[in-house]
């Protein structure tokens, strides 16, 4: 390994109390913004077809966040790396983005009132989730503080080796340990593995819960891409090897938040943790990047149901991009509690609440909401089908349940935010960028926030009982990254 001590933090300067001063300001610029485009969008929708609808609230959506985003960019790229900024490009990804393309079967689905209701539900989820950053009490500017122990490359490494031992664990002990069956597998349809888990959580859930720290393997690999020269070649090589099986198994698998989930978690903590970021260069990257995940993501919609192994790119005929249809589905929810149907109230959250609960643990534990978002869709009884938090929080109480929820959640962000807020600590950074997973995953559906919060959790749990104890018998140079 090359050096031995602590990873250090070498970016000119330190978040003093201008810079926090800067960022309330510009954040409070870019809330004003997004508060007027969403008003201005909404005054502009047509009255012709449900798909017009929809494309002219993803043109104005679309350019309010880009011009919201630049106004947060303007003290420096790595204001972007926050979770509200995810947040809000991961709602606009799972409603408007999609009708960008055509999809011309939209209009014989809903009628343009229930499109119309639908678009200005969800822009009022925006603003308040936009809102919601402003409800946290400000604290008192502080001064730099490295709180916590910062990690050593060899912590770091084998942090990154417990993850992926651990992680990969339930896998291994379906297949054998057999790693080419393994990788066999994960080219076959989605739900045919050998480690999937059952409807109903038996004490296989408890081990197939473990495999929530996959998560961890994207940002723990992008804070060692970000300090490169601090590890030796072995260690970068196992990271890589390990690295991109992972993003193997999220393509393979079909499922495009986790491929998504990967990509920005990987994205954030080298943003993050890299020493010097030029601005031009991280825009051109990011173009990049996002290009390459919009294309994957196009094709993870045509093979989940066959498998990669059994897809053939050559013979497939992409047309148009398609996400998860939910601005369809937040329309016929609208329209099926305005006929009669009674919101659900506190039966969503506290579905949410239970669901990490193994049904071996609890056998009397409720099987799913009253009303099924499936039944109301239309969906067979093999289908998922999700809505957005907005969808849900719809379902709960309305307009003012859209309301409630998207504040609760800007103001949870914001909260997060405050984790590596004003600290050079790289751990404290893996840790917040881990955050990322609940909060982009809430966006798509609040049902499953709780279990994607174990990854966050583990880490907490790894500082405590590891970098705590080391912090207390190392001197203060090593323990603090900051430099004065």
């Amino acid at each position: 390994m090359s050096g031995s001590g602590a990873l250090t933090k070498e970016t000119p300067g330190t978040r003093c109390d201008v810079c926090v001063v800067k960022h309330r300001r510009n954040t409070a610029a870019a809330t004003i913004t997004m508060l007027a485009g969403f008003v201005l969008t909404s005054l502009l929708l047509p009255t012709d077809l449900p798909a017009n609808v929809f494309a002219i609230a993803g043109i104005g959506v679309g350019l309010t966040l880009a011009l919201a985003t630049g106004i947060e960019a303007k003290r420096d790229v790595r204001s972007l790396v926050r979770l509200d900024v995810v947040m809000l490009w991961v709602l606009y990804g799972l409603t408007f983005s999609e009708f960008l393309f055509p999809q011309p079967d939209v209009d014989a689905l809903i009628s343009v009132t229930a499109a119309t209701s639908a678009t200005n539900t969800v822009l009022l989820g925006f603003a308040a989730l936009a809102l919601g950053r402003h409800l946290v009490p400000r604290l008192g500017i502080s001064r730099q503080v490295s709180g916590v122990a910062d990690l050593r490359p060899a912590y770091v490494f084998w942090l990154f080796v417990l993850v992926t031992f651990v992680g990969y664990l339930h896998i291994l002990f379906a297949v054998n340990f057999d790693i080419f069956e393994a990788l066999r597998e994960m080219s076959l349809p989605r739900f045919s593995q050998s480690w999937g888990r059952g409807q109903y959580g038996d004490l296989y859930a408890l081990f197939y819960e473990t495999g929530m720290l996959i998560y961890l393997i994207p940002p723990i690999a992008g804070l060692t891409y970000a300090r490169s020269t601090e590890f030796g070649v072995g260690q970068k090589l196992f990271v890589t090897i390990v690295f991109l099986v992972t993003l193997y198994y999220g393509f393979a698998s079909g499922t495009r938040n986790i491929a998504g989930t990967y990509v920005i978690t990987f994205a954030a903590t080298y943003l993050l943790c890299k020493p010097r970021v030029k601005l031009w260069r991280t825009l051109f990257q990011g173009a990049l990047v996002t290009i390459a995940l919009v294309l994957a993501m196009i094709y993870m919609l045509e093979f989940r149901t066959v498998g990669l192994g059994n897809f053939s790119f050559a013979e497939s005929q992409v047309d148009t991009l398609r996400v998860d249809r939910n601005m369809i589905v937040i329309s016929q929810i609208i329209e099926a509690f305005a006929s009669g149907y009674d919101f659900l109230g506190l039966e969503i959250p506290i579905n949410a609440l239970i669901r990490p609960v193994p049904r071996v643990l609890w056998p009397g534990k409720p099987e799913g909401l009253s009303v099924s978002i499936e039944s109301i869709a239309g969906a067979g009884p093999a289908t998922t089908v999700a809505c957005t938090f907005i969808g849900e929080a719809y379902m709960a109480g309305g307009l003012l349940g859209v309301i409630l929820f998207g504040m609760l959640f800007g103001a949870a962000a914001e909260m997060w935010n405050r984790v590596a807020r004003n600290t050079d600590s790289l751990f404290t950074q893996l840790l917040y960028v881990s955050g990322y997973l609940s909060g982009a995953i809430a966006m798509r559906s609040m049902l499953s926030v709780v279990p994607l919060m174990i990854p966050s959790f583990a880490l907490w749990v790894y500082w405590r009982f590891r970098l705590g104890r080391s912090s207390q018998s190392q001197p203060a140079a090593v323990v603090s990254s900051k430099k004065t």
